[in-house]
């Protein structure tokens, strides 16, 4: 016959994997994505770096978009554009892409 120990050991591990596997499941749903493979500068990072020998600044906008206004020594290049060659062949050199959002 069993003992209130028992029952309650049991209750106790039904109990917990009720509340575990569900938990371990949801976690293999909620798996954290792959980390973005370029970073992120801010508008005063940007300006710290510019003018600097190893960073160049691109700007993908439309062509009258940057004849308006353009970060000062930024190329115009659209994506499209971008083929071997195209960009520095130093790998120490930073690269700094931006364009407006279009809504």
């Amino acid at each position: 016959m069993p003992t209130w120990r028992t029952s309650l050991a049991v209750f106790s591990a039904v109990v917990l994997a009720l509340v575990i596997v569900p938990k371990a499941r949801a976690a293999d749903k909620e798996k954290m994505p792959d980390p973005e493979p370029f970073g992120r500068f801010t508008v005063d990072q940007v300006e710290r770096r510019l003018g600097q020998p190893n960073v160049h600044v691109f700007d993908g906008n439309s062509a009258e978009i940057y004849a308006q206004n353009h970060v000062p020594g930024a190329v115009h290049l659209n994506s499209k554009d971008i083929k071997e060659g195209v960009l520095p062949a130093d790998k120490d050199t930073t690269l700094v892409f931006y364009c407006m959002n279009e809504l």
